[in-house]
């Protein structure tokens, strides 16, 4: 069975998951930083080690522009993608 991955980074952490079952390809869940989860758009990549590196700069991107993230949307043209924050659950 694989499991994804949740890695310390920064203040926050990165989750990256396998694209099914025995699959080689990988994907990032989501990007939590500062009690918030963001999801990038959906992009799939070629190894654990890349989509942790892409998480990366996902965090460090969100982590010098958090207050132009309004209405919980956001597009980060360096990275060209998309970003979603998603909701507190309370």
């Amino acid at each position: 069975m694989n499991i994804g991955i949740i890695e310390p980074y920064s203040k926050g952490f990165i989750e990256v998951l396998p694209e099914g079952e025995g699959g080689d390809y990988w994907h990032i869940v989501a990007i939590h930083i500062n009690g918030q989860a963001y999801c990038p758009t959906p992009q799939l990549y070629r190894s654990e080690k890349l989509a942790l590196a892409k998480a990366a700069k996902i965090y460090d991107w969100i982590a010098e522009h958090e207050p132009e993230i309004t209405h919980g949307t956001c597009y980060c043209s360096p990275l060209k993608l998309i970003l979603w924050q998603q909701p507190k659950v309370s």
